[in-house]
């Protein structure tokens, strides 16, 4: 009764999370869109030099193959024995399906279905998962310093600049307590799990080998590995951004684009409905305002923007997908999970 009670709990409160997405896109779609008049949208539009999107596309397929590097890296030092190229369907999968389903379901598809077929424990995917989002936060709010550092045109907002030192500290405090901390934290979970009730053991197993595990992949050579990859898969972000307002003849540089894909990219943390629509264009739209670009140019930046993203890794998922459907063959522990 208890299991029947909560799955129909979590059925009604689901809902309301879409719901609660949905509104804050909508919201956010008609901020931005109410400031402009659609003639000029059509003018800025019609000027882009198109020939900008190949080189904004080669920067984004050099920004995912580093990505897919990156992930591997991860695993093999959690003790997995993959390739680079064995990674690239799951990783690929799973960003289509971050696109095109709520609340990142693509991340938790690569924690715990397609580990399956990759011969990968979930726990070190798992883990991967969590130290690959830390990195990338600390990276990005590096970008957006050193953006703001080697840029003098604009000042960040001050409640944005709060943002990014608050999320700097709990960050840097958390990747802290992986590299120092797992020792003690290991023993003392040890300990717990001999004085706990039985039926409490798995869970705090599970917590023992995550730790472990977020442990082997933050060694300082694997550490250094990751940032040296990091910093190359936002540079590689940056660059297609910067292609785009140099498409549409905003006069920026690339430590502006820096800053513009560390706020646009930061903005996906907010609620919205699937492929992080409303909060991208409102964050893009803003920042490239922020560089003189005009309303209509800021608005047409937003869309391209997004499209450039969205559009070719969901196409590229979405074959990987189709091209490898095995990846699916551990999707009957995601549907136990959700039944407990």
């Amino acid at each position: 009764m208890m299991r029947q009670s909560s799955r129909q709990a979590g059925k009604r409160r689901l809902p309301v999370r879409q719901l609660l997405g949905v509104t804050i896109s909508v919201v956010c779609l008609v901020v931005v869109f109410r400031k402009i008049e659609f003639a000029q949208l059509r003018t800025a539009l019609a000027a882009m030099e198109w020939h900008f999107v190949a080189v904004g596309l080669a920067a984004l397929g050099f920004d995912y193959a580093m990505r897919i590097l990156r992930w591997a890296v991860l695993l093999r030092a959690g003790g997995a024995h993959v390739s680079g190229l064995a990674c690239t369907a799951p990783f690929l999968g799973s960003v289509t399906l971050n696109n095109v389903l709520p609340f990142r379901a693509g991340d938790v598809v690569r924690a715990l279905v397609f580990p399956a077929a990759l011969g990968v424990r979930r726990v070190t995917a798992a883990a991967s998962l969590i130290l690959e989002r830390l990195i990338d936060m600390l990276t990005l709010l590096l970008a957006l310093g050193v953006g703001l550092v080697f840029n003098s045109v604009t000042a960040l907002p001050e409640w944005l600049g709060k943002t990014a030192v608050i999320l700097a500290v709990i960050g840097g405090a958390v990747l802290l307590s992986i590299i120092l901390m797992h020792g003690p934290v290991v023993r003392l979970m040890s300990w717990a799990r001999s004085r706990v009730p039985a039926r409490l053991s798995p869970a705090i197993d599970l917590l023992i080998d995550i730790t472990c595990d977020l442990a082997a992949m933050s060694r300082l050579r694997v550490l250094l590995i990751l940032l040296l990859l990091s910093a190359l898969i936002w540079g590689g972000e940056a660059g297609l951004f910067l292609s785009v307002m140099k498409g549409l003849h905003i006069d920026v540089g690339f430590p502006a684009a820096l800053v513009v894909m560390a706020v646009a990219t930061l903005s996906t943390l907010v609620p919205s409905s699937p492929g992080y629509v409303g909060p991208f264009h409102l964050a893009a739209y803003s920042a490239a305002i922020m560089f003189g670009a005009e309303p209509s140019q800021a608005a047409s930046f937003a869309l391209l923007a997004h499209l450039g993203l969205w559009l070719p890794t969901t196409v590229a998922g979405s074959i990987a997908i189709l091209a490898k459907p095995a990846l699916f063959k551990g999707r009957g522990v995601l549907a136990s999970n959700t039944s407990i």
